[in-house]
């Protein structure tokens, strides 16, 4: 590797990390074995996959932060050798400015029109292996930045999503809701274990409107849970009542949105 690489700061630290897989309802433990600037390797015996999106808190006790992150690199070492080496993921830290694309679509075209630069394009993560979840080249989302689902609305137990084009919902499908799951941004103040209604709105030119009944089962506060600061995304997770009923419900807009 270069020097230039390699003068990213990257430090050999071992510090203890909580980490949450879109769709899980517990959080999974690690470690770093080492840290820079932009990013850590994670210390994992977890299969994960090149492009998943992962939510790390970072455990040290007088600095600990939480960040949102990106797996692009995944090293995996056989059962025989671990003794010897460690397996695990590199993961990139979103930067703000990717995050809150994601949130209000759009943001950076405004600013960079603005000030009269080009807007800058994120490119996607690359893509894992084939699995039970992989998705076919006419499902994969286009180039840029997927907008995250956001809660258009709540009230009375109900939380509105919209998905703002075809690449947010099948990104959002393939990832959690495919098996049963969904993480919406919202300020909806549900605890952990209260029964919500999530009805979703699919991107045109799809006009049905789908309710599902779901639970709550991870909640993620403004507040960082280690450390000083806050979390620049904030929400619920949701498990849905009936997996087999909303995968059976969605198949037309799947359906419609491959065309």
């Amino acid at each position: 590797m270069s020097p230039e690489r390699r003068a990213n700061g990257r430090v050999a630290r071992r510090v203890d990390v909580r980490f949450w897989r879109r769709g899980a309802a517990q959080s999974s433990a690690g470690f770093t074995t080492n840290v820079s600037t932009t990013g850590l390797f994670l210390g994992t015996s977890l299969s994960l996959v090149p492009g998943e999106r992962l939510r790390l808190e970072v455990g040290d006790r007088d600095n600990g932060f939480a960040v949102e992150g990106v797996v692009v690199r995944v090293h995996r070492v056989a059962m025989a050798l671990r003794q010897v080496m460690q397996p695990g993921a590199g993961v990139r830290f979103l930067l703000p400015d990717e995050l809150v694309a994601e949130l209000v679509p759009g943001v950076r075209e405004a600013a960079a029109a603005a000030g009269g630069a080009a807007p800058v394009t994120v490119a996607p993560p690359e893509t894992g292996p084939g699995g039970p979840d992989a998705r076919s080249a006419a499902d994969a989302p286009a180039a840029g930045v997927v907008p995250a689902p956001v809660a258009a609305g709540e009230g009375d137990g109900v939380v509105v999503v919209e998905f703002p084009d075809r690449a947010a919902f099948l990104s959002a499908y393939h990832r959690d809701l495919a098996v049963g799951s969904l993480f919406v941004s919202t300020g909806l103040a549900a605890a952990v274990g209260e029964a919500v209604t999530v009805e979703i709105h699919p991107p045109a030119p799809c006009a049905s409107v789908h309710r599902f009944a779901a639970r709550v089962v991870q909640r993620f506060e403004p507040d960082a849970a280690v450390g000083g600061g806050r979390n620049v995304l904030a929400g619920i997770g949701v498990r849905f009542d009936d997996p087999a009923a909303l995968r059976e419900s969605l198949a037309g807009v799947l359906a419609e949105l491959r065309r």
